[in-house]
């Protein structure tokens, strides 16, 4: 399938051949071209033959000798999302009751993202040519979600009905010299135990092709008719679950673990390269070093807002924010205060800040009237609109409008005004 072509940029090759939006990259050198890493892979040659479908149907091949002089320049549509071919038994996406924001829904397993922006994938959805396109393009590293090394508990926790062995893709891989990272959620009662210490192994003996592996707890939602029973992980198997996990290289356990467990989150040099940050993993540590860096900007930035600052997060980290609050305080007396947001919308078994909805904010959030409402950027998207789809501008608007939005590892800060 050919790739279409969104934009052209100026003085490019694809520009002086008068190569159109909308006509099709069909090949480059003879290999085809299907979405955006192989126009960056195959584009990348010193000499280029394009095959270009036109817009009246007609196949034409531009040859480029010397690359190097300029770029390319063609800029292709956005890349169609793989989606999941799986039926997990634990998929929050089919916890989610309907009309919350339309991104929420897409089950993403796609190979592209993996690599380019760290997406995890399950590789059931990939073909021989799919591999053999990751061998030849060296896809590495990948991000991979393994949850089970024992091939009869992988079938029954993804739900698929195919033929298919996590540990033959993964030695594949290794035996090709692709990387990855890897994510266990654990279920009680499914893979922890023994199963857990199974998989644990396995990886291990993947050597430092896998570079990390990721444990989190399966997240539950009260919107779970007619799917099956399963529990959270609870304190002792918490406990349970560092323990094992110590045993091993490159393994970490989710900051939402250890706060079940009651144990002091790691400091900064226990996570090495902070490899799974988007897991929950060492994120509540790199905020607080973040904090320990910026605050003297930030104080000083907030000194200038009259207001009393109101952190608005979840209760997962609610202990972590009010050691940042309390600090403020002692700079600048009654400057700051943590309110904890119960998630009614999704049950109370859902504590992470990314999670709260506008509604539930409302509800509970009572704001004096000098008093101004901080959120971490993660409570909202990258168009910073809410999980039940009220943009920051209508949130401020309705708490006397102004809002602060921190970026959740205290890296910037704005305020947002209506």
């Amino acid at each position: 399938m050919a790739l279409r072509i969104k934009e052209i940029s100026a003085g490019s090759w694809a520009d002086d051949f008068g190569i159109l939006p909308g006509e099709r990259i069909v090949s480059i050198n003879g290999h085809p071209v299907t979405d955006f890493l192989d126009l960056g892979f195959y584009g990348g040659d010193e000499k280029l033959k394009v095959e270009i479908e036109r817009l009246d149907g007609s196949d034409k091949i531009f040859v480029i000798k010397e690359s190097w002089q300029k770029p390319l320049g063609i800029i292709a549509v956005d890349h169609v999302c793989r989606q999941c071919v799986n039926n997990c038994i634990f998929c929050f996406i089919d916890q989610m009751p309907d009309n919350l924001r339309e991104s929420l829904y897409i089950k993403d397993d796609d190979t592209c993202f993996s690599f380019y922006y760290g997406n995890f994938i399950t590789l059931t959805n990939l073909t021989d040519w799919d591999y053999r396109k990751i061998i030849e393009q060296y896809l590495s590293p990948l991000y991979i979600s393994v949850h089970t090394t024992n091939p009869e508990l992988h079938k029954k926790m993804l739900g698929y009905k195919r033929d298919f062995d996590i540990m033959e893709k993964l030695k594949f891989l290794v035996k090709n010299d692709i990387a990855f990272h890897t994510q266990i959620v654990v279920v009680p009662g499914y893979n922890d135990g023994e199963e857990l210490q199974r998989s644990l192994r396995d990886l291990d003996n993947m050597g430092f092709n896998c570079i990390s592996i990721g444990i989190v707890p399966v997240g539950l939602t009260k919107y779970r008719n007619n799917l099956p029973l399963m529990r959270v992980v609870n304190a002792q198997e918490a406990e349970q679950l560092l323990e094992i996990s110590a045993r091993y290289k490159r393994t970490w356990c989710s900051d939402e673990i250890y706060i079940k467990a009651g144990k002091e989150i790691p400091e900064a040099e226990f996570y090495e390269d902070f490899e799974q940050l988007e897991n929950g993993i060492g994120m509540i540590r790199m905020l607080l070093m973040n904090w320990q860096e910026e605050k003297q900007y930030f104080l000083k930035d907030v000194e200038k807002i009259e207001q009393r600052l109101v952190f608005v997060t979840g209760k997962l980290a609610a202990e972590y924010i009010q050691k940042i609050a309390d600090e403020i305080n002692t700079v600048i007396p009654d400057k700051a205060r943590v309110q904890a947001i119960r998630n009614d919308f999704f049950g109370e078994d859902v504590t992470v800040a990314g999670l709260l909805t506008w509604q539930d904010i409302e509800q509970q959030l009572e704001l004096a009237d000098n008093e101004i409402a901080v959120f971490a950027s993660n409570t909202l998207n990258s168009e910073r609109v809410s999980i039940d789809g009220y943009t920051a501008e209508l949130i401020a608007a309705r708490l006397g409008g102004r809002i602060m939005i921190i970026d959740e590892q205290f890296q910037e800060w704005e305020i947002v005004e209506t």
